[in-house]
């Protein structure tokens, strides 16, 4: 038996069981090769307590993965000399704006390859149309909305996940084709590939009797609808996945270039010793590929391994389990082997000065993650379990003593002051969580308060506002208190870079509405 079929026959036996144990009421699996090989498995039903089966042909929401569907799109654009991976936004959308606080008119240096790789500054959400609220409007006035967002950082300083440079390359597309993304899509890049059940429109998914349903522990009804159409709006079955990850093992085929696809590969800003980070609409760690996605009550997976020449997929209607991206990673390291361990490259360490060891010493904290970074007869690192002892190898940057391949590097804003701490893996950012060295802003009396911030299914995620002798703050569940800082009357910033707006009313945060907690 080859390891292949080895690897289908364990996963026949062992899913039931694992759907079972974590309640998912249907999940769809499947790997294939870039001979074409492919093997898909269907369990559990399209809703729970439904009749109606999962097949391999049964549509789940992909979400997230949606993100690589749309930039491969972009590509064959790019491809057909529509449009320039490096010519601003404005030469195609002459009409759109965006704030900041870090320059003036950003957008005339905001290129598609900035919104395809995250590194354009956004925040995450639109103010119409999000994962907060879906409501009615359109793709276009969501897209146009995300004029009225301010960026969190400068145009291609770091990377950081957004949906909303993924959703205005499409918009990009749209612009430039005739067509609406959907049609562009299906026409220049599911056609060909023979995907009949993938789609991005929403009205024929939601007239479609063969797909799975989101279910949420978090909520007892969820939209069908999804806003952010490119960014997370694809349905696809398991048989198509495997076909399209076919495509990208198969470097294109005969329908994109791989001078493309590299670009589609490479993760622009990359440092010396990075193994891994984001490319365009697309994961790239070296020894895989991929993406990940998540909502609206699914969970989905598909990498590949382009040396192995394998790839799977895992694609659940539950996002209330744990089993991403565990199950896909273990199924490609059992088809492709575990990639070699590198050795790190020793980097003797520097003499810190106490004004260095001062400027390195704080709280930071990431989209998923808080790091402290403590100053203890030298530096010592604490992300939740445990200290543990830090060298610095260069002014600004750090490893860790028992393994140099993890590394940091402290960068300061333009302002000169240390804001961002950089992973030297794959480029992940941390935002230094300190009160402005002036004196904070005042506020009022009767500033702060409780608030909560709605979302689909009836669910409210409490924010909370408040002053303490740092200064002033807003804190969310599962997070620290984040500093604010005034950068005119009655608007905001995190350390994180979100806006904290309280001139309309309602006030909002991340452009989401903010309701006082008793008022309805």
């Amino acid at each position: 038996m080859s390891e292949f079929d080895a690897v289908a026959s364990r996963l026949v036996e062992e899913l039931p069981e694992l759907c079972a144990r974590h309640d998912i009421p249907g999940l769809a699996v499947g790997i294939t090769d870039a001979s074409g090989r492919t093997w898909t498995a269907a369990f559990g039903t399209t809703r729970r307590r439904g009749s109606d089966p999962v097949t391999p042909t049964t549509m789940f929401s992909l979400q997230s993965c949606s993100k690589t569907y749309t930039a491969t799109g972009v590509m064959l654009a790019a491809q057909y000399g529509l449009i320039d991976l490096d010519r601003p936004v404005t030469g195609y959308l002459p009409e759109f704006t965006v704030h900041s606080s870090f320059e003036s008119a950003p957008e005339r240096r905001m290129t598609l390859r900035h919104l395809l790789s995250h590194t354009a500054g956004f925040t995450h959400e639109a103010p119409i149309g999000n994962n907060f609220v879906v409501g009615r409007a359109p793709f276009a006035a969501h897209c146009r909305s995300i004029s009225d967002t301010w960026l969190r950082f400068p145009v291609g300083h770091h990377y950081e996940y957004s949906n909303l440079g993924i959703d205005l390359a499409a918009f990009i597309v749209e612009r430039v084709s005739g067509l609406p993304f959907r049609t562009f899509q299906a026409k220049h890049l599911l056609e060909p590939l023979g995907l009949a059940r993938t789609t991005f429109d929403q009205r024929k998914i939601a007239k479609d009797t063969d797909r799975a349903l989101g279910h949420s522990s978090d909520a007892t009804k969820l939209p069908l609808r999804i806003p952010m159409v490119a960014a997370g709006g694809l349905y696809a079955s398991i048989q198509d996945v495997c076909r399209f990850i076919q495509f990208h093992l198969r470097r294109g085929e005969s329908l994109l270039g791989s001078a493309l696809l590299d670009e589609m590969y490479a993760v622009p800003r990359k440092q010396p010793g990075q193994q891994g980070g984001y490319g365009l609409g697309i994961v790239d760690a070296g020894w895989y590929r991929g993406h990940s996605g998540g909502g609206f009550g699914f969970l989905s997976d598909m990498y590949w391994a382009p040396e192995a020449g394998v790839g799977v997929a895992v694609l659940t209607n539950s996002n209330s389990h744990p089993l991403q991206p565990v199950l896909s990673d273990g199924i490609l390291r059992e088809l492709a082997g575990s990639p070699p361990e590198r050795e790190p490259v020793h980097r003797p360490s520097v003499r810190a000065s106490e004004q260095e060891l001062a400027r390195m010493s704080g709280q930071y904290v990431g989209r998923n993650s808080t790091i402290s970074i403590l100053r203890e007869d030298g530096l010592f690192m604490d992300s939740g379990t445990g200290k543990q002892p830090l060298r610095l190898v260069a002014p600004g940057e750090v490893v860790l003593q028992a393994n140099e391949s993890e590394s940091w590097r402290l960068v300061s804003g333009a302002d000169g002051r240390a804001r961002y701490l950089i992973a030297g893996a794959d480029g992940r950012v941390w935002y230094r969580n300190d009160p402005h060295d002036s004196a904070p802003p005042s506020v009022g009396p009767h500033w702060g308060g409780r608030y909560y911030q709605r979302r689909m299914g009836g669910r409210r995620t409490p924010v909370t506002l408040g002053v303490d002798e740092r200064g002033p703050f807003v804190r969310e569940p599962g997070q620290p208190r984040l500093r604010l800082e005034q950068h005119q009357p009655g608007l905001f910033f995190s350390t994180m870079g979100e806006a904290l707006d309280l001139r309309p009313t309602p006030a909002t945060y991340r452009n989401i509405a903010l309701i006082r907690s008793g008022a309805g």
